[in-house]
């Protein structure tokens, strides 16, 4: 969770670089941007080594039987950006969401064919991925800012929307609020209670830039993997052995703990429940 919250933080650090005159802090705050970037990956490392370290001990071994790393199935999300010079808000959205959700997010950044209408091609995109929710980002003279189609699991926005302002990043820091928005308004969350969400009313750009936080607070989440399980999306998951033996689907064992779990578990029960039958009942 430290990771994640690092990786957001990341992208608030990183969202208002440019706006400074002076070159010189904006390459001095490009590099602490990236310096804590490489620190936090690190940190997540060592994290990922500790926790193997504490699961190979003896005593969690005999309980567990070790941890087996479970890949993710299906496209959760597919943003798609057509846009002449695409922007980083589809690779901000996967890296985080992908991080937080434990799906598998894919980038599309093909252009629009001649004549050829955003929704449908986030209907095509949603059909060539057999993903949950497709969100797609053009740049249309005659579409509204945000059009939702949660019937149809697809979102467009329109990126000439949120272009405007003194600020040479704001429209693309926009874009990436606006996919997180999209989703959550596509996978059936709609407004968050929490004002420390992304998912707040607003009614123009102002009030867009002046929300603080540019994602979908993870206790939102809950709602939209129920919904994207209906669409064959399944997260990836570390557990313990013998969770996937109760579960029916765990390999033969291959260790002294892995056999004594497997046989606790498949074994008969020692008192197993008797019914007697009672003619008074009937059969």
């Amino acid at each position: 969770m430290k990771a994640t919250l690092a990786i957001i933080a990341a992208l608030l650090i990183t969202a208002p670089i440019l706006a400074n005159n002076s070159q010189e802090d904006q390459i001095k705050k490009m590099a602490e941007a990236a310096a804590l970037k490489a620190a936090e990956g690190q940190k997540k490392a060592d994290k990922k080594q500790t926790r193997a370290e504490l699961e190979n001990r003896p005593a969690v071994l005999k309980k567990t039987g070790g941890f087996l790393d479970v890949a993710a199935v299906g496209v959760s999300v597919v943003v798609v950006d057509t846009r002449e010079k695409p922007g980083i808000a589809a690779d901000r959205f996967a890296e985080v969401f992908g991080d937080l959700s434990k799906t598998n997010v894919k980038i599309d950044k093909s252009k629009l064919n001649a004549n050829e209408k955003p929704y449908a091609k986030a209907l095509a995109a949603l059909k060539a991925n057999n993903a949950a929710y497709v969100i797609l980002i053009a740049e249309s003279s005659d579409c509204p800012g945000l059009c939702v189609m949660p019937e149809e699991r697809i979102a467009v926005i329109n990126a000439k929307r949120y272009l405007g302002g003194n600020d040479p990043v704001a429209p693309e820091t926009r874009l990436i609020k606006e996919v997180w928005r999209a989703l959550g308004f596509v996978g059936g969350i709609g407004y968050a209670p929490y004002k420390n969400d992304v998912l707040q009313p607003v009614y123009n750009l102002k009030e867009l830039d002046a929300l603080v936080y540019q994602v979908m607070q993870p206790m939102n989440f809950q709602k939209m993997y129920a919904q994207m399980a209906k669409f064959g999306v399944k997260r990836a998951r570390h557990i313990p052995y013998k969770l996937a033996v109760m579960e029916g689907w765990a390999p033969q064992p291959t260790n002294e703990y892995q056999k004594a779990i497997w046989d606790e578990v498949r074994a008969a029960p020692k008192n197993p429940m008797k019914i007697e039958f009672d003619p008074k009942k009937g059969r």
